[in-house]
């Protein structure tokens, strides 16, 4: 049978001397208090040292000050992807008459204070007119119109309506002489 290999590091026995070493000399002199704030660090120095990681001041100051950058660029990333949203409206229109767009999601969380309309029937209200601008300017009158605009707007009026009624040729006597006799009565008067 041929020599066992030898390792060529330290054998188990020493590195676990080593460590225990290491954890003695850290916690020198703590052991028997009773405090709970060193019971806890002399957990935390053996589980340091049994791990393996054994990091110096300025390492683990390092590491911190990564750790927090690092959940500074998340809470950065979070806040550019989550940032509240600012409902726009003109300048001249009031908060009030405009409905709050995140009470219409169901999620406006400033209840009364919330500047912009809770109501549900504003929305269908209809827009303020202005006092200072007469929208009767832009409209497009017929003063404006050539004679072929006239009378297709006589056409699309009246013209339809004449061919849809019946013609006929029979004249009431009444209305005749009704007729005959106001006229008589406006001249003798």
């Amino acid at each position: 049978m041929p020599p066992k290999k030898k390792e060529a590091g330290p054998s188990k026995k020493t590195e676990l001397k080593k460590k225990e070493k290491v954890i003695e000399d850290k916690t020198f002199g703590l052991k028997n208090k009773k405090g709970t704030k060193q019971q806890n660090f002399i957990k935390h120095v053996e589980k340091q040292v049994k791990s393996g990681v054994i990091l110096s001041a300025s390492e683990q100051a390092k590491k911190k000050k990564d750790e927090l950058e690092k959940k500074k660029k998340e809470q950065d990333e979070l806040n550019l992807l989550f940032r509240p949203v600012q409902q726009k409206i003109a300048k001249e229109a009031d908060p009030k008459s405009v409905l709050c767009a995140f009470y219409k999601q169901g999620h406006c969380a400033k209840g009364d204070k919330c500047k912009f309309s809770h109501d549900i029937t504003v929305e269908r209200k209809a827009e303020k007119r202005s006092l200072y601008h007469d929208a009767r300017d832009e409209e497009d009158t017929m003063e404006n119109w050539d004679e072929k605009q006239l009378e297709e707007c006589v056409r699309q009026k009246h013209g339809d309506s004449e061919a849809k009624k019946p013609k006929t040729d029979i004249v009431n006597a009444d209305i005749v002489i009704q007729m005959h006799a106001s006229m008589h009565a406006c001249t003798h008067i």
